[in-house]
Parts: C-alpha cells; sequence; structure tokens
C-alpha cells in the first residue's frame, strides 16, 4: 500500500510542476521514466534525488510526504518563517474546511476505495503540516508574552 501512496504522491507533484516533459526537465530522468514511477504497473518508486527536485517544483512535500509515511513517520517544515496568527490560523481553518469536504465525498457513497483513502491521507497531511504551523507560531507568541 505504501508504494502506492508514493506513486499517487509523484503524480500528484507531477501534476503540480506541469507535465511529464516539465518535470523531466528539471531531473535527471527522463518522461518516460517519470511515467513508470507514477505507473502502479511498474513496480520501482521514484528515487530519494528525483523526489527532492518534484517536491521543490511543486513547492510542497508530497513525495517525501508518502515516503516518510511508508515508514511510520511524518514530516514538517524546519523553517516555519514568521506569520500572524490571525492569517495562520484562517489557513488552518481553509484547509479544515478541505479535508472535511474530502472526507464527505469519500464516505458518501459508503465504500472508501484505495484511491479515496490517498486522496484523505495526503488531505490530512496537509491539515497537520498547516496545523503544526499555526502551532509554531502560536507558541512564539506565547514564549515572546512570557519574558
Amino acid at each position: 500500500m505504501s508504494v502506492l501512496a508514493i506513486k499517487t504522491a509523484t503524480q500528484a507533484a507531477i501534476r503540480e510542476v506541469g507535465s511529464l516533459d516539465a518535470a523531466a526537465s528539471v531531473t535527471r530522468v527522463g518522461r518516460s521514466q517519470l511515467s513508470e514511477y507514477q505507473s502502479r504497473n511498474y513496480p520501482a518508486v521514484v528515487p530519494v534525488d528525483v523526489a527532492i527536485v518534484l517536491d521543490e517544483f511543486a513547492q510542497a512535500p508530497l513525495i517525501l510526504s508518502a515516503m516518510a509515511q511508508a515508514e511510520g513517520y511524518s514530516i514538517a517544515p524546519i523553517h516555519l518563517g514568521k506569520g500572524d496568527v490571525a492569517e495562520i490560523m484562517e489557513s488552518v481553518a481553509t484547509k479544515s474546511g478541505s479535508t472535511m469536504a474530502t472526507t464527505v465525498r469519500v464516505l458518501a457513497d459508503g465504500i472508501v476505495t484505495v484511491d479515496e483513502a490517498h486522496d484523505l491521507i495526503a488531505d490530512l497531511i496537509d491539515l497537520q503540516r498547516v496545523v503544526t504551523h499555526a502551532l509554531h507560531i502560536v507558541q512564539g507568541h506565547a514564549k515572546a508574552g512570557m519574558k
């Protein structure tokens, strides 16, 4: 199952980059190899160095998050930057709403397919990232008030 999640994440990253051709132009592998990395009919998954490049161009750790989850981990950014509490809480609310919409869509027919489960996992991981960012910002404000 984790291989399928990595393949789904690879497909999402390539989509975010723009296309197979666009992804091939920024990585060390060609179009056909990238196509195989996202194919459920091909056993190999994207190598980490290629995943890093694709995630950088996608501007989100799509593949690396799936790889971490396959090993029982989640990832969080080291440098969160600065942010306003109201802005970050708005992001949490927006992402929470999006995750709930995905949940309702997935559960609507009473059957959760593998692809639907992967969609929900991706949304939950993204929500976790936004919540972690919000937590760091609010904790920073709390520490500053303690001085």
